[in-house]
């Protein structure tokens, strides 16, 4: 399931827009989800990160899409952005903000489905190396490549990363299962490692981003073994 945003104050190209969307979703089976957003205010407050592409207007009043961005940057520096406009000169600025595609109003459904088609394959990618976790409160998107260590703690984990702590209720067992195949794996009962982070191994300890955790006797020679292999691939 893919959520769609489309923020735009005109009605009448928000729902061409729409309309072609669920036009390439039937063709495609790509089970999409779609929100209107009439102004960008509107989309930006309570902003939850839970948006896999969002559709900005670039001219709109009260906000242009380009500030709408700019902003949106700053509570979610993953999802996928794409500009509509019908002033081409504009969109070059959307560099600024990591926007991904460009879209020229009227749009044309033939060029949105080659473009779709990109979108989709990047995302698709994107999904692999991230995660979405909830910790108090709030939808945390998490590329695992930027969590150094997950630990439990009192029944709760905490996932330690390059942009602060998160705890989150779940186990280790749930944890570790999510992130099978991305590089990670336990030192002991209660830390599970990224590895692609291990600065040091020294006799019982690891040494992850400055931050030393024990290795128990019977996970030493299997986190060893996915360190060597880590490396090795």
């Amino acid at each position: 399931m893919l959520q769609i945003a489309i923020v735009d104050d005109e009605e009448q190209a928000a729902d061409s827009l729409r309309q072609m969307l669920e036009r390439y979703d039937a063709e495609h089976r790509c089970a999409f989800t779609i929100h209107y957003y009439k102004n960008a205010i509107v989309f930006l407050t309570n902003y939850q990160p839970v948006f896999d592409l969002v559709f900005f207007d670039i001219q709109m009043p009260h906000m242009d899409g380009l500030e709408a961005a700019r902003q949106l940057r700053e509570k979610d520096s993953e999802t996928m952005l794409v500009f509509v406009t019908n002033m081409a000169n504009l969109a070059v600025k959307g560099y600024q903000v990591q926007a991904f595609e460009f879209l020229v109003k009227p749009l044309d459904y033939s060029l949105l489905s080659i473009k779709l088609g990109r979108m989709l394959e990047a995302l698709t990618t994107r999904r692999r190396d991230k995660l979405i976790i909830s910790s108090e409160g709030s939808q945390i998107c998490l590329p695992s490549c930027e969590i150094y260590y997950v630990e439990v703690q009192n029944h709760r984990l905490i996932y330690h990363t390059a942009s602060g702590d998160y705890p989150v209720y779940g186990s280790l067992a749930a944890a570790e299962k999510q992130l099978e195949g991305r590089g990670f794996s336990l030192c002991n009962n209660c830390y599970l490692v990224n590895l692609q982070h291990v600065q040091r191994v020294y006799k019982h300890t690891v040494t992850v981003m400055g931050t030393e955790l024990p290795i128990s006797h019977p996970r030493r020679k299997p986190f060893l073994n996915a360190l060597n292999e880590y490396i090795g691939g």
